[in-house]
């Protein structure tokens, strides 16, 4: 006998004004993202361990994909914390993460310190600036 498939409810995608500096290169590439809206950020809502809710911003969505872009790939502090909070609130919403990023060597670097991170729910691919 068949037990019936579990449905989820949808992501609730909720969308945080941010200021960026307009100059910046990697502003362009990441405001193109599919989804994105220049100035807003797209953001899921991680429930911490004592209850409270913090949001994670990305920078684009696509049906259930949300979207994060990587102008440059570095192994540091503050890119694991942000690794571990998009793997996490991923993980509570059941979805799949992509970070797009410019080029093969980026892509690489992407998949290795993933990898290193033991962070299964985040894809990479290259998307041409």
């Amino acid at each position: 006998m068949a037990r019936p498939r579990t449905i989820y409810d949808p992501p609730q995608i909720g969308w945080v004004k941010e200021t960026l500096k307009r100059d910046e290169p990697w502003r362009a590439y990441n405001d193109s993202a599919t989804g994105a809206r220049t100035g807003q950020a797209p953001t899921l809502m991680r429930t911490m361990p004592n209850g409270s809710k913090r949001p994670v911003k990305f920078d684009g969505i696509q049906a259930e994909y949300v979207i994060d872009r990587k102008w440059g790939v570095r192994d540091a502090p503050h890119a694991r914390a942000q690794i571990l909070r998009q793997s996490q609130v991923l993980a509570q919403h059941r979805l799949i993460g992509t970070w797009e990023v410019p080029n093969p060597v980026q892509k690489s670097k992407a998949l290795k310190l993933l990898k290193k991170m033991n962070v299964t729910n985040i894809k990479v691919r290259v998307v041409k600036p």
